[in-house]
């Protein structure tokens, strides 16, 4: 019995220890992303319909990455009738503040964005793992750890929720010391991004630095890597926590620059884009990929060519480009990119990436 107990906390001890070696950030499915919270003054008609309007204008944010929307003319009107697109509504008081609890209808949200021509961002978006570093007048440099700064991490929290970018932090234990050391952060060093997020594997990789130049002064530097590629930008304010939010603010709004389907984009693929699947080993595989490639918001049809062994060929009527397309594709981590070394060539010229003659490649595990 007490080897079966000491046997039984050492399992437990493994597992402890290989999930803090692990700590994956990745692509999530964001299920609230059409449900809001407003402070409202009484449960009365006319402030109820203030925070719907209110409410909806943070949705229409949401959905299409733009955080300008709402002084968007052609959206005004349809803010004023934000009743038509409610699926329900609850209130909850706390701290004596009364709350709205507002919950929209994702279908007719997504036929009016389409109908005004707007981008839209599909729920699928990439986790990104934030390093910060801070430089103030009376500490000097230190990396921020969330048990250091509860406010600040609290409210980049909040931002998260508020774009639909799903944000994760370093634990900072010794591993992340080791492999991030305070110098590689300031310094923003992508080789030491890279080393430390083995142990996370994030879609994105946000690093800044957070300067304070004076009482009331604060200017930060970002860094965001993502997919094979770097995007640097700056950020002013008046507080440490108005700076943090201006950067992650214009993270999400990068992002949403790269995920979001706009309608009519001139570099759209004419025609059908053709991907070929391996590893598809079981009846499950295939219709889970099927409904994966079929449920993408960037994909309008996915028809099925053929089925051989453990391929399976199809042809996506994709209404983005192919690079937007291969970037929402990487966001599946069941999704193997293979090489396109073996392209076929015809006529001495390589066949186009994503035709029949070269369809995009990918291993299902």
């Amino acid at each position: 019995m007490h080897k079966l107990l000491r046997q039984g906390l050492v399992l437990q001890f493994l597992v402890l220890l290989f999930g803090a070696l692990i700590l994956p950030v990745q692509a999530r499915v964001i299920s609230d992303l059409y449900e809001v919270v407003e402070a409202v003054p009484s449960r009365g008609a006319t402030d109820r319909a203030s925070a719907g309007s209110r409410g909806l204008e943070r949705i229409f944010m949401r959905v299409t990455g733009d955080a300008a929307i709402g002084s968007n003319p052609n959206l005004q009107p349809i803010l004023q009738k934000a009743q038509h697109f409610l699926e329900g509504y609850r209130y909850t008081s706390e701290d004596n503040q009364l709350y709205l609890h507002l919950s929209f209808d994702p279908q007719a949200i997504s036929r009016q964005v389409h109908q005004l021509g707007l981008p839209m961002w599909p729920n699928n978006r990439p986790g990104t793992l934030v390093w910060l570093a801070v430089d103030t007048l009376k500490e000097g440099r230190s990396i921020l750890r969330e048990e250091d700064a509860p406010e600040l991490f609290s409210v980049l929290d909040a931002m998260a929720v508020e774009r639909g970018v799903p944000l994760d932090f370093p634990v900072m234990d010794l591993n992340d010391q080791h492999n991030m050391p305070l110098g590689d952060l300031w310094a923003q060093s992508e080789q030491a991004a890279e080393r430390a997020g083995l142990r996370y594997r994030p879609d994105a990789t946000l690093m800044g630095r957070l300067l304070q130049a004076s009482g009331r002064r604060w200017q930060a530097d970002w860094l965001l890597l993502h997919g094979g590629r770097s995007y640097a930008f700056d950020s002013n304010g008046g507080s440490l926590e108005e700076v943090a939010l201006r950067g992650v603010n214009q993270m999400a709004n990068l992002l949403a620059q790269r995920y979001a389907v706009r309608p009519g984009i001139e570099d759209a693929q004419q025609g059908s884009i053709f991907v070929e699947l391996s590893g598809v080993d079981s009846f499950a595989d295939y219709a889970e990929a099927s409904a994966y490639l079929q449920g993408l918001a960037q994909v309008s049809s996915a028809n099925l060519l053929s089925v051989e062994g453990d391929r399976m060929r199809l042809a996506l009527s994709a209404t983005v480009g192919l690079r937007n397309l291969r970037d929402t594709l990487a966001l599946n981590h069941k999704l193997r990119a293979h090489g396109d070394e073996d392209a076929i060539e015809l006529n001495g010229h390589r066949a186009p990436l994503g035709s029949a003659d070269n369809p995009l490649r990918y291993r299902w595990d």
